[in-house]
């Protein structure tokens, strides 16, 4: 295996001490993502909210500690990913407001739906179709429930020497759109903020 496509695999499912150096970088390089993503929610205190990847756990408790009475999911492809997460929202899970779950979003079943709001930083690139876990994103929300994407383009991945190593599916923005609206969603919108942030509703 060569070692970009190692360095692919990491970003994937981190594992190991790699995979902690790949989450620090993580949590550097997805702040402002989620600073941005969290305002285009516009969270209530009443919201359901799923984070689908949620990597060291950074973003589930910007959440958290935003909102206090926001209830908020998270599931992970990743077991190292699971224990930091864990680690770092330890409070809020003895407070019974953090549930996660470590597994393939596709594939894990989650023990509760009627989620008021979704998102997802970095994640669409592991997904090697869009209509299997938009139709679940779907399926999971509320009406008049709100999904919200963070991503690189197919442009910026292919400026970018780690992504080329079949690890990585570079998505057009126009892709992005039409996935979603042949899965049911309306009110698709988008704009690009160093990364692509689209918006969608139920």
């Amino acid at each position: 295996m060569s070692i970009l496509r190692k360095i692919g695999m990491q970003f994937k499912k981190p594992v190991g001490i790699p995979g902690m150096i790949i989450s620090n970088m993580m949590i550097i390089e997805n702040r402002s993502a989620y600073v941005n993503i969290i305002g285009d929610l516009m969270i209530q205190a009443s919201d359901k909210i799923l984070e689908i990847g949620y990597g060291p756990g950074v973003g589930i408790s910007l959440v958290s500690n935003t909102t206090k009475a926001v209830e908020i999911y998270g599931v992970d492809y990743s077991e190292l990913m699971f224990r930091r997460a864990s680690k770092r929202n330890i409070r809020f899970i003895k407070n019974d407001r953090v549930h996660l779950m470590f597994g393939d979003f596709v594939e894990t079943e989650l023990n509760t739906t009627g989620f008021d709001k979704i998102f997802c930083i970095n994640v669409v690139y592991f997904w090697d179709d869009l209509q299997r876990p938009f139709k679940k994103v779907n399926l999971l929300l509320k009406d008049n429930g709100t999904f919200c994407i963070y991503m690189a383009g197919k442009e910026e991945l292919n400026k970018d020497k780690i992504t080329k190593n079949g690890i990585f599916n570079k998505y057009t923005i126009e892709q992005m759109l039409n996935a979603l609206k042949s899965e049911g969603f309306n009110d698709v919108n988008y704009y690009f903020k160093k990364g692509y942030y689209i918006k969608a509703r139920k």
